[in-house]
């Protein structure tokens, strides 16, 4: 077995996680290998790290890995499936500070979710992305996410009027601060916080969520992970903004036409024994469970 590491070098806690990590594989005879990001990081002496740890490039590290860690949050994670040009090798979360609901690895049970893995006590489960085609007169550029693609007034105060159509059947044209479009597991992020409902991650959906409409009988919808969404602007306009994942934001024309659709691959991700859904649901949600 091969487990790789990967993450927010930039956290002051990684080294010391990747060193916990690689030291307890080592002692079960389990290679470690570390991606070559750490690098990037000027607080660390490079010599030491390279005689005390296999560091790999990222692109060799996901095709030789039999499990890939992901160490930060869930931002962290989500860059990382976002990243990933094998997306055959699951991925398992490893939260540097509160609990996530990607990274569902704490350090408090660091030790017993590492001797799962060395158990092979775990499930793996595939989680939907969506894609982004975006396209402007001759040009088309494409983008994968895992949660959430977002498109917004940007800086205009402006309401922005988006025309949105499923397979090619007009759906509705919302006045609003913008649409986010989110996968199942990405329902719990931004698309919650605009009124969206909470779906289970592993449900084949795509939802539809209107950022603060002009109208209150704007609400969310969900659909088939099957239908084709598109994403059309009716007036001019300037500044638009789409965001993917909420890490890469780029401006759209008021020309441009955006397709969503689910991606042809999905990601694979980890569940282990101790990982239940719906309890890490009630604390992020701070729900009290009184029963009356």
């Amino acid at each position: 077995m091969i487990i790789g590491c990967t993450g927010n070098y930039r956290k002051s806690e990684y080294l010391d996680i990747i060193t916990y990590i690689n030291n307890f594989l080592v002692k079960k005879n389990i290679r470690c290998v570390i991606s070559s990001d750490l690098f990037n990081t000027d607080n660390i002496n490079k010599d030491d790290i390279a005689r005390s740890f296999d560091i790999i490039e990222f692109s060799e590290l996901e095709n030789i890995s039999d499990i890939i860690l992901c160490i930060g949050g869930d931002g962290t994670f989500l860059s990382t499936a976002r990243r990933m040009e094998n997306p055959d090798t699951p991925l398992l979360g490893i939260h540097i500070g509160g609990l996530g609901f990607l990274a569902e690895v704490s350090k408090e049970n660091l030790n017993q979710s590492l001797q799962y893995i060395v158990d092979k006590k775990y499930k793996i489960e595939d989680r939907m992305r969506i894609e982004l085609s975006l396209k402007e007169k001759n040009d088309s550029e494409h983008y994968i996410a895992l949660n959430d693609i977002v498109v917004d007034h940007g800086k205009s105060g402006r309401i922005l009027k988006t025309k949105i159509s499923i397979d090619e059947d007009y759906l509705n044209t919302y006045e609003s601060d913008g649409m986010i479009i989110s996968t199942s597991i990405g329902s719990t992020a931004y698309s919650l916080s605009a009124g969206g409902p909470i779906i289970h991650p592993a449900m084949n959906t795509i939802i539809i969520t209107p950022i603060c409409p002009h109208s209150l009988s704007a609400r969310s919808i969900v659909l088939s992970g099957e239908k084709s969404i598109s994403i059309e602007f009716p007036d001019l306009y300037e500044g638009i903004s789409c965001t993917v994942d909420g890490q890469q934001r780029f401006l759209v024309g008021d020309t441009s036409k955006l397709e969503i659709k689910k991606s042809k691959k999905n990601i694979k991700i980890i569940i282990l024994p101790s990982y239940n859904y719906f309890e890490t649901l009630r604390n992020k949600m701070r729900w009290s469970g009184n029963l009356r």
